[in-house]
C-alpha cells in the first residue's frame, strides 16, 4: 500500500525522532543490553518463516507457549526478538526447550531493533518472514512500513489495548489504517472494539487469552527446588512479587508495616525489572531491615529476613512456598502484574487498584479469589488476614480449576491464525 504524502511525512518525522533519540537510548540501562543488534548489523539474522516479537518477559513466556502448540512434524525457522534482558533470558529458555523437544525447528535469538524505518527496513530484507507476529499491545511504525513495503503480513496476536492507548493512537487515524495488520486476535470484546476502531472491523476478532493455557493448577508432590536451600517448608512467608519502580515508597511502607506486625515473618521481595535490585538492597540495609539476596542465600535465613530476589524465573516456586501474597504493578497506575500465578498454588493474592490489564480476569475478582485493596493500608490488613488464617489451599485451587477450564485454548487460536499466513 502507498502512503499518501501526510503520512510519508509523519514516519519521516517519526525516523528523525530516533535520530534525535538515539544518544539517550544507548545510554539506557534496559536498552543497553544488545545495542548493536538493535543497530541491524549485517549479519543481524538469517532467513525465518516466522518473525516473533515479544516486548519483555511475560510475552517472551506467550512466544514460548506458542512454539509448544506449532505442529511438530513440521520444520520451521523461526526469528524470537525482545526489547530486554528478561526477555532473552526467557527466550534462550525457550531454545534450549525447542533443541530438546522440537528438534525439526530452527530457533534464532535477537534483541528487537530500534523502530526506525530505515532499521526495519534492513531487518525485515535480511529476515525476510514470511510472517510476523506482534504479541499483545505492540504495534511498531517502522516494522508495519517495512512490513508493508515487501507485503509481509503481520499478525497481532494476544491483542489488547487500553483507552488510553486508542486516543494517542488515533492522533494520527489514517496513518494506522494504512498500516494494517492482517490480523488481530484480542483478548476480550471491549479490546477488540479498540483495536476496531483504530484498524476497522475486518480481521478484527476476539481469542481466549494465552496466558490461560500457561497456567495450571499446581502439583503438591511435585519438587520445589527453592525448598529448604532458600525457604524453609512451612516458614512464615509474606511473597511481594513483580513490584514496579513507580509502587516502590508504597512497597517500602507496607515492608515496615509488616515487620513491625510480624517481626518473625520473611518477605521475599521480588521487583519486576532486575535493574532495581541494587537500589532496593541499598534501602534496606540503609533502613537496618535484615536482608540477603537470592544469589547469594547458602541456606534458608533466620525468620524475618527479608529475601531480595535477584534471580529471574523463579517466582511460581517462591509462590509455592508463600503463605501470603502481594502481587504488584497495581498501587501505582500501570495495570497490574499477573495474578494468576499465585492463585496456581491454591494462593489468593492481594492487589492494589489498579489491575486494567487484567479486566478480562474480573471474574476471579467477583468471586473473591482475588482480594482488591484500595490502598497500601489495606493490602496491609488484608496480607496480616491471609497470614493469620489463609484460604484452604485446595478449595481455592479447585475454585480456580474450575474457571481457568472455560477459558483456555487461546493458543491454538493463534496458532491456527498464523498457520494460515504462511500456507
Amino acid at each position: 500500500m502507498t502512503l499518501s504524502f501526510s503520512n510519508s511525512l509523519l514516519l519521516k518525522a517519526y525516523s528523525s525522532l530516533w535520530t534525535i533519540l538515539r544518544p539517550v537510548l544507548e545510554r539506557n540501562k534496559r536498552l543497553r543490553h544488545g545495542l548493536p543488534q538493535r543497530l541491524v548489523p549485517d549479519d543481524w539474522a538469517s532467513k525465518a518463516d516466522v518473525w516473533v516479537q515479544a516486548a519483555s518477559g511475560g510475552e517472551a513466556y506467550l512466544s514460548w507457549e506458542l512454539l509448544r502448540q506449532l505442529p511438530e512434524d513440521r520444520g520451521f525457522n523461526l526469528l524470537l526478538t525482545t526489547c530486554t534482558l528478561q526477555g532473552m533470558e526467557v527466550l534462550e529458555r525457550a531454545r534450549a526447550w525447542c533443541a530438546e523437544e522440537r528438534p525439526r525447528f530452527n530457533v534464532q535469538l535477537r534483541y528487537f531493533p530500534f523502530d526506525k524505518p530505515a532499521l526495519m527496513r534492513k531487518a525485515v530484507r535480511l529476515a525476510a518472514p514470511r510472517a510476523v507476529v506482534l504479541l499483545e499491545t505492540e504495534l511498531w511504525p517502522g516494522l508495519l512500513t517495512a512490513c508493508d513495503e515487501r507485503n509481509v503480513p503481520v499478525a497481532v496476536l494476544n491483542g489488547r489495548m487500553t483507552t488510553r492507548s486508542l486516543a494517542g493512537y488515533l492522533a494520527t487515524p489514517s496513518l494506522w489504517k494504512g498500516l494494517r495488520p492482517e490480523t488481530v486476535l484480542a483478548i476480550s470484546e471491549n479490546d477488540a472494539r479498540r483495536f476496531a476502531a483504530l484498524f476497522g472491523e475486518q480481521s478484527v476478532h476476539v481469542m481466549h487469552n494465552m496466558k490461560f493455557d500457561r497456567v495450571h493448577p499446581a502439583d503438591p508432590s511435585a519438587p520445589n527446588p527453592l525448598q529448604d536451600t532458600v525457604i524453609k517448608e512451612n516458614t512464615s512467608l509474606v511473597t511481594l512479587g513483580s513490584v514496579r519502580m513507580e509502587e516502590e515508597a508504597e512497597v517500602q511502607t507496607l515492608i515496615r508495616k509488616l515487620r513491625e506486625a510480624r517481626p518473625k515473618t520473611s518477605i521475599a521481595l521480588i521487583p519486576r525489572h532486575m535493574e532495581r535490585v541494587v537500589s532496593w538492597e541499598t534501602w534496606l540495609r540503609r533502613e537496618g531491615i535484615p536482608m540477603v539476596r537470592r544469589s547469594a542465600a547458602d541456606g534458608p535465613p533466620a525468620p524475618g529476613t527479608v529475601i531480595l530476589w535477584d534471580e529471574f524465573g523463579e517466582l511460581n516456586h517462591v509462590y509455592a512456598l508463600s503463605r501470603a501474597v502481594f502481587v504488584g504493578g497495581s498501587l501505582a497506575p500501570l495495570g497490574g502484574q499477573n495474578f494468576l500465578e499465585p492463585l496456581a498454588f491454591g494462593i489468593s493474592p492481594v492487589i492494589g487498584p489498579s489491575y486494567s490489564n487484567f479486566a478480562w480476569a474480573e471474574g476471579l475478582i467477583d468471586e473473591k479469589l482475588v482480594h482488591v485493596a484500595a490502598d497500601t493500608e489495606e493490602v496491609f490488613e488484608q496480607l496480616l488476614r491471609n497470614l493469620k488464617r489463609p484460604a484452604p489451599r485446595e478449595k481455592v485451587q479447585g475454585q480456580f480449576a474450575d474457571w481457568l477450564s472455560q477459558r483456555q485454548g487461546g493458543t491454538a487460536a493463534a496458532v491456527h491464525a498464523l498457520l494460515s499466513l504462511i500456507q
